[in-house]
């Protein structure tokens, strides 16, 4: 069973942070050094150092091992954890700093948003040239699907969603239990809508969607 930790504002920066996103992946694929990460994400390594101790200092990556070159020691990294912890949000956290946490929210979602415009402005472009498609040009997606159920059905949903998100080797959630007022609260059934959307970073970020935050400028 996957672990569950409370993720803080701070953590919600990092996971909100797309290059830091992909630096997490990389590492956990295989120890990989700064110019390593460097060539993967065509950046140049003194810009990812920074990114590398911010994700150090919240004990996301660490050290693996250390080979020394020359009069240099060069530095392996990988992810901690990946795939065993699981996040939530600290609500208290969030309440204290709405803007912030509305904010870093908006930027999870927005280049989904953008990259779903650049896609069907291309498809008229290209639509004018002769080209029909049926599909997105960029790798993006915006599904919705809505059912009627009970409070605790819906709850209960949740890892079922979560297990089916991405690569179908995750391991089990055992999502945290829920409490309700009364019975008649947990069997209250009501329309509930869910929204899905998924889109590639490497997309976002060729088309200069994807910014960065203002502590990074």
């Amino acid at each position: 069973m996957a672990q569950w930790k409370t993720q803080s504002i701070d953590l919600m920066k990092i996971f909100s942070d797309p290059r830091r996103l992909r630096i997490l992946h990389l590492a956990s694929e295989q120890p990989i050094t700064v110019k390593q990460l460097a060539a993967e994400l065509n950046e140049h390594p003194s810009r990812l150092y920074y990114h590398v101790k911010k994700l150090e200092d919240a004990e996301l990556l660490e050290v693996a091992e250390t080979k020394q070159l020359g009069n240099l020691v060069e530095k392996y990294y990988q992810t901690i954890n990946m795939n065993d912890v699981l996040y939530r949000g600290d609500l208290q956290a969030q309440a204290e700093q709405p803007e912030v946490a509305l904010s870093l929210t908006y930027r999870l979602i927005e280049p989904a948003l953008k990259l779903y415009e650049k896609s069907l402005a291309k498809l008229r472009e290209e639509k004018k040239h002769g080209v029909v498609r049926n599909e997105m040009p960029y790798h993006v997606t915006i599904n919705s699907s809505s059912d009627r159920m009970t409070a605790k059905e819906w709850r209960e949903s949740f890892p079922v969603i979560m297990k089916a998100l991405g690569k179908k080797d995750k391991k089990d959630y055992d999502w945290p239990e829920r409490s309700y007022p009364s019975e008649e609260e947990a069997n209250k059934v009501g329309t509930y809508q869910y929204v899905l959307l998924s889109y590639r970073i490497e997309d976002a970020e060729e088309l200069g969607i994807v910014t960065e935050n203002e502590e990074e400028k």
